[in-house]
């Protein structure tokens, strides 16, 4: 899928998906959850935004290193890169001030600038020429998913579908929303609720399920939980 691509990095989840939107590039890469963290919530909330569809999931192993001048004060990182390295930051760094930024190569554009440190990837500390402090920093079991979005709807090829739904605030909504997928036999992998921002006090739901959309299971599934929601 990605053979022969030029790769163009951005700042953001919102960037790289208003690239796509906009016709300047053809996929958007971005992160979806992280086995120790749990969800990517700009990710979640921009998914709820736009009409790209998701094409393809790509799971990967991260690798984490704290990088830049030793003695500094300051360390960036993504949220997400800061969780997983707090047990090693807590044990050899406790006094250093935490500060999250918008991604890890940010974080180490950052520490190269102000002379501080980071904790980003090992590619990412050399792009910027900050010396590896310490490596694999991170949880052992750290795995982050990365979804591609584009204008293409390659339903044909999925094995599995991802929704978002707004509920009534009513009593027992979430489970007559979620009982057509039980009755059918779709199994959810993933449900993850956010708040609407359109809609104050409501909450969206992402929800992911295994099997195409173009089964008739998951089609009847669909058609009524679509019934149950808002």
């Amino acid at each position: 899928m990605f053979n022969s691509v030029e790769f163009v990095e951005v700042r953001s989840v919102r960037e790289a998906i208003s690239f796509v939107e906009a016709g300047k590039a053809d996929y958007a890469v971005v992160p979806l959850e992280n086995s120790v963290n749990g969800p990517v919530h700009e990710t979640l909330d921009v998914l709820s935004e736009t009409m790209l569809h998701i094409n393809m999931c790509i799971e990967m192993r991260i690798r984490l290193v704290v990088a830049g001048r030793r003695d500094s004060k300051r360390v960036y990182g993504h949220i997400h890169a800061l969780a997983a390295a707090e047990r090693w930051l807590e044990e050899n760094m406790p006094e250093v001030e935490r500060v999250a930024v918008s991604s890890t190569s940010i974080a180490a554009e950052m520490a190269a600038r102000e002379d501080s440190l980071c904790v980003c990837s090992e590619k990412a500390a050399k792009a910027n020429g900050l010396e590896i402090v310490a490596d694999n920093v991170g949880e052992p079991n750290n795995y982050t998913r990365f979804v591609a979005l584009s204008w293409r709807d390659r339903a044909h090829e999925g094995d599995r579908t991802a929704l978002v739904a707004v509920l009534p605030d009513i009593p027992g909504s979430l489970y007559r929303f979620l009982e057509p997928f039980a009755r059918e036999g779709v199994n959810l992998t993933m449900i993850y609720s956010r708040p609407a921002r359109s809609m104050p006090w409501k909450y969206l739901f992402y929800v992911e399920i295994e099997g195409s959309r173009l089964e008739e299971r998951v089609q009847k599934a669909l058609v009524e939980a679509r019934k149950k929601s808002i």
